[in-house]
């Protein structure tokens, strides 16, 4: 696919991988809505891009009401014609104890993480298929691939990420509709300077830069129909947390 003047909504665009990913597809010619909570955040995101000479517009919604999804989507279709790519970088899941994990924290994580995604999906992939063509990105997490430490509802999100992504992957694939699955193992974005972890600058020097997350949804995109990745996982070369199984693992 040929990025350029292609439209994609980015969820979780306000800060970390999603911004990285807006930021990307920006430089790649292409016309990018914002999708996120700050609206702070979101003008300085889509300012970024205007001073490159890009396209941005950005809408501060929660993605967890189907209505808010449809405005959403409604509102790119009226303004660009067009919707070509979704990226699903979206998520919430600070850790916690199953013990701890009350039924509020489960539905927050669940809907934010994997509902809000299976929302946006089913909202543009009538488009899609009108164009012909299409593609979609689930950021999923190795949490998504393993089980950690005190993630219980996260892992129970990313996991079910995965399957949404299989399922989608194998029902659109006749539409020439691509569902690409990233799984990044630790990444270096501002969210865990929020949770309950010892940081130390070796630590930040292990994780994946959030840009190498973005440069590989650029990658995915860019390749011809004929090629299909479904599934590109991102490890972290040395583990960040050391002696640890899981980065919250004993907390």
């Amino acid at each position: 696919m040929n990025l350029k003047d292609k439209v994609s909504i980015v969820t979780g665009a306000s800060g970390g991988i999603g911004c990285s990913i807006a930021l990307e597809l920006a430089e790649a010619g292409g016309r990018i809505v914002l999708v996120g909570r700050s609206t702070q955040k979101l003008s300085e995101v889509a300012s970024n891009i205007q001073k490159l000479g890009g396209v941005a517009v950005w809408h501060s919604v929660d993605i967890r009401q189907n209505s808010a999804v449809e405005d959403v989507v409604k509102k790119t279709i009226d303004r660009f014609g067009q919707i070509d790519i979704l990226v699903n970088s979206a998520f919430w899941g600070p850790p916690a104890s199953i013990e701890n994990t009350t039924e509020e924290f489960w539905n927050q994580t669940i809907d934010t993480t994997l509902k809000a995604a299976f929302l946006f999906a089913r909202a543009v992939v009538p488009y899609m298929k009108s164009k012909g063509e299409g593609r979609i990105v689930n950021i999923g997490s190795l949490a998504g691939k393993i089980g950690e430490d005190n993630r219980t509802a996260y892992c129970a999100a990313k996991w079910g990420l995965e399957g949404l992504s299989a399922a989608m992957s194998e029902e659109l694939r006749r539409f020439n509709i691509h569902v690409h699955l990233i799984s990044p193992a630790a990444t270096d974005t501002p969210w865990w300077r929020e949770m309950p972890t010892n940081l130390t600058p070796e630590t930040i020097e292990k994780m994946i830069p959030p840009r190498v997350i973005a440069q590989a949804v650029r990658w995915l995109l860019s390749l011809p129909d004929q090629v299909h990745v479904p599934d590109l996982p991102i490890y972290n070369f040395q583990n960040p947390f050391e002696g640890k199984q899981s980065p919250f693992e004993g907390i």
